[in-house]
């Protein structure tokens, strides 16, 4: 080979290497981009410092604009822990917040800006006090879920289930001990067994004889929306009178299905009371309980009637007719309501009755058959 065949040859490699490199050189600051697209500039995400409460995973260090970015979030501890805010923020696009999708991940589409992420999480082991508040002793640790009469027939409103925090220390700030000026809330870390509507708006203040200090807090549960399982309940307190003094709360509590009630049957037995004309009340009441009442069964313990359901005729009589269990025996109060509060009447027969009978010295009313009637005066 000569000497100039090979000078060219040597330039046609190096011109070849050198097109080589420039190919490769391209490729490598593409950014990223797919198929040689120039994706522009890739923007840095920020992660959250690290917690001991959650961990964020899949979060990518940076991303290009438009690029949509997918997290997740793990609590540490889960049953315990809430989740407060998740948001991310810029210096153009500002703070916006996130919400999980059914899956349980984040998703945001990505500024042309770098940005930061942010989440703020609570954890809420149960403890017994915490700063001016301390639970009550005789807080229930479960609560039976509350059932219908009979056949669904509901003959009383349930009573609730009730947790009492109590001040066992001087709030900041106060002259006196007690809560002078506080906000409260209360959450439910199950929404499945305690939800929100359960718990209602705000925890009622349990009050001193100065009705503007207050000693305690009770959250009451209603047990009709309720369901069996565990429920940590969280009680936070922000004492207005000193900026940033708190106390936070958290205890947990089963929530159990009731056994199921034994149907007995009733008989309705007509009672007709006579009342004075000369008592000036607008508001008379009747009442009846059942003295051999068993809690295992569907019968009514109490029954009331008031007057303006059953209003007293022009004589002075009014009839109402009671779910009686045969062999049971019944106390009987009647009375009316004072500004001062309720008196009641002394009670004796106006008829003798062959199939009832009413003790008054007992205060025990018997019936004999069913559809019964008996006839009372008051005094």
């Amino acid at each position: 080979m000569n000497r100039k065949t090979k000078s060219f040859l040597t330039a046609l490699a190096a011109c070849f290497g050198l097109c080589l490199s420039v190919g490769v050189l391209a490729a490598c600051t593409d950014d990223g981009g797919d198929g040689g697209e120039n994706k522009g500039t890739l923007y840095s995400i920020q992660a959250p410092s690290a917690s001991d409460v959650f961990t964020v995973t899949d979060l990518p260090e940076g991303a290009y604009e438009g690029d949509t970015v997918t997290f997740g979030i793990t609590l540490t501890y889960p049953e315990e822990s809430i989740l407060d805010r998740v948001e991310i923020h810029g210096s153009e696009t500002g703070y916006r917040q996130l919400t999980a999708d059914a899956a349980g991940k984040y998703s945001f589409t990505m500024p042309a800006e770098p940005v930061r992420l942010s989440v703020d999480a609570s954890y809420y082991p149960d403890n017994e006090t915490d700063n001016f508040l301390s639970w009550n002793e005789g807080n229930p640790t479960a609560i039976e879920i509350w059932q219908a009469g009979y056949d669904g027939e509901q003959y009383l409103d349930s009573d609730d289930g009730i947790l009492t925090a109590d001040v066992t220390s001087q709030p900041k700030g106060t002259a006196a001990f007690g809560l002078f000026g506080y906000e409260a809330r209360v959450i439910s870390l199950d929404q499945d067994v305690s939800p929100a509507e359960a718990l209602g708006d705000e925890p009622e203040p349990v009050s001193a004889q100065n009705p503007s200090r207050t000693i305690g807090l009770e959250i009451h549960i209603d047990r009709t929306k309720i369901h069996a399982g565990t429920a940590k309940i969280v009680l936070i307190v922000d004492n207005k009178q000193s900026f940033g003094d708190q106390a936070v709360l958290a205890c947990t509590v089963t929530v159990t299905e009731p056994e199921p009630l034994e149907h007995v049957d009733t008989w309705e037995e007509n009672i007709t009371f006579k009342v004075p004309k000369n008592v000036e009340a607008d508001r008379f009441f009747f009442e009846f309980v059942d003295l051999d009442y068993d809690s295992s069964t569907d019968a009514r313990q109490d029954q009331t009637f008031w007057s303006e359901d059953y209003p007293i005729d022009e004589d002075g009589y009014v009839t109402v007719t009671l779910q009686y269990v045969p062999g049971h025996r019944y106390s009987v109060r009647a009375g009316y309501q004072e500004i001062a509060g309720f008196k009641d009447f002394s009670i004796n027969f106006v008829l003798d009755e062959t199939d009832a009978d009413y003790n008054t010295s007992k205060n025990e009313l018997t019936f004999e058959a069913e559809n019964g009637s008996l006839t009372l005066v008051l005094g």
